[in-house]
């Protein structure tokens, strides 16, 4: 299993620039538009409202599309970076996993699933929209995701993040109407055709202070 180390932080102040980077580099679908992307976490462990997981996702890509500008709406037409994970509790059972989706607007889809269906939309488990940020800049795009713990808690059942918890997950980068066959992953995906709602083959997230 593909692993990347998760840093813990006591600021929410994130130097992503320290972090390590999970490169979205795997195209096992013969895509011919790859741009270099890659996704780095932090976990803040800060004791108040600015407590939880921090995502930062990027891309060389000029001009990204985006005809999508509402939530919930299909993203993933468009150009698009994805960030799917799980948790759980040390010795608890496992949960489904989280899918976020977004372009460069940025217009977000979320939601709640063990597979690909059926999903429930964060929106309809009573959790508002969260905190994602976006750059456009001439010859890249990037995206700042804040996942708090409070919607880790609701979701998952976790009441602490720690070293002892479970956290599994995948980075994707997907094209848009000018490169519809562009499917990245980080971890690899095994299936003959594109399919990013594969649980199976996410790759461990391992929280710690050591990185």
């Amino acid at each position: 299993m593909k692993e990347y180390k998760v840093k813990i932080t006591d600021t929410a102040d994130i130097d992503w620039s320290s972090l390590p980077k999970a490169e979205i580099a795997d195209f096992p679908w013969n895509s011919e538009f790859r741009p270099v992307s890659y996704a780095s976490l932090a976990y803040a462990k800060t004791g108040d409202k600015r407590e939880g997981l921090w995502a930062h996702l990027f891309s060389f890509e000029k001009d990204p599309e985006a005809r999508y500008t509402r939530l919930n709406e299909p993203v993933y037409l468009d150009s698009c970076l994805e960030f799917f994970f799980t948790m759980h509790g040390a010795g608890e059972p496992e949960n489904g996993y989280i899918n976020i989706e977004s372009n460069s607007v940025p217009a977000i889809l979320t939601a709640y699933g063990r597979g690909r269906a059926p999903r429930t939309s964060l929106i309809d488990m009573g959790i508002a929209p969260f905190e994602v940020r976006s750059v456009v800049a001439d010859d890249y795009w990037e995206l700042f995701e804040f996942v708090p713990l409070a919607v880790l808690k609701k979701v998952f059942g976790v009441e602490n993040v720690d070293e002892s918890t479970y956290f599994a997950g995948n980075f994707y980068k997907c094209g848009s109407y000018r490169h519809p066959d562009t499917y990245g992953s980080w971890a690899h995906i095994g299936t003959p055709e594109p399919d990013f709602h594969r649980p199976e083959c996410f790759g461990r997230f391992i929280l710690t202070r050591n990185v």
